[in-house]
């Protein structure tokens, strides 16, 4: 360690431990530091009290990962990058341009409807979800009255249900399957301290979600700023496919929570796919929630 990166590491309360650096893909240079999984939340709480006096944001991530030399792999980066440029500076100064709703509209404009044809049968079937929630649900030819000249059927129909649930109290509570998974693994862990102080700029440095190879790292990293500047989210880790966030101001008004359900959904689809939650109940979660897991898989 040279006496700059000494520094970095007392002010981080991670003088006494053994480090190393790393190369962070030809956009500076990160220190890392091996933790245990009973420790690593109480580790990153202190490393990411000293941002200010550090410059770096901490992430947590798979040891595996990082001592095998794929921590700040450009693989995923250069195939979702439309320039071919997957450098973090690169996916930075994208990322400055990006609307992020604009961007989403504008994907699902690419992507035919596969429910487009079975409106019908996914109304059934989402009624009989509200069903079993709720206890009842709102007539088919209501919800199909509504949804009729949707471009996306699935969305259409969950925001109609969203809407009628909103004012009813669920009979059985909400699938915490994957937001449980939170500060839960077995796996052993290394905390990095990435050469840049912004929390949103992780997600240009370290691969967080299989899907962002598709969509393009770029929109990530302007949805994740968007996050930190409404809503006060910041990644805690990033497990290669799945990135864990701390939220201060949760969304309080159902139309924000909405529309935050549909970006997790764009960007991280198995948050939702996965334990077989509805749209609209992730929607209904996110104004309880502190924390985020996001998850998404080949």
């Amino acid at each position: 360690m040279t006496p700059q990166e000494q520094s970095i590491l007392d002010a981080a309360g991670l003088g006494a431990r053994r480090a190393y650096a790393q190369d962070a893909a030809g956009g500076g240079t990160a220190l890392l530091v091996d933790v245990s999984p009973d420790e690593m939340l109480d580790v990153w709480a202190v490393a990411r009290a000293a941002v200010e006096r550090t410059g770096r944001w901490p992430l947590l991530c798979s040891r595996h990962s990082a001592h095998d030399g794929d921590l700040f792999s450009r693989f995923y980066f250069d195939e979702g990058s439309d320039d071919g440029d997957g450098s973090p500076a690169a996916v930075l100064a994208r990322a400055e341009t990006i609307d992020v709703d604009a961007r989403l509209a504008e994907r699902h404009t690419q992507f035919p409807d596969g429910l487009a044809d079975w409106v019908d049968e996914t109304i059934e079937l989402e009624r009989e979800t509200t069903r079993a929630r709720y206890g009842d649900a709102p007539p088919a030819q209501e919800i199909r009255t509504a949804v009729t000249g949707a471009d996306r059927v699935e969305i259409a129909v969950n925001r109609h249900l969203f809407g009628w649930e909103g004012d009813r109290e669920p009979l059985v509570g909400s699938d915490m399957t994957v937001q449980d998974w939170y500060g839960s693994t077995d796996e052993p862990a290394t905390l990095v301290l990435l050469p840049v102080a912004q929390p949103w700029a992780v997600y240009a440095y370290v691969n967080a979600l299989h899907d962002a190879c598709g969509y393009g790292h770029d929109l990530l990293v302007a949805a994740a700023r968007h996050w930190h500047e409404r809503y006060g989210a910041e990644p805690v880790a990033a497990w290669e496919v799945t990135t864990w966030l701390t939220v201060a101001r949760p969304p309080t008004d159902p139309e924000e929570a909405w529309r935050l359900a549909l970006q997790h959904y764009a960007l991280a689809e198995n948050t939702i796919a996965t334990p077989a939650v509805t749209l609209r109940e992730h929607a209904h979660l996110l104004p309880r929630l502190d924390r985020w897991v996001l998850f998404s898989r080949p």
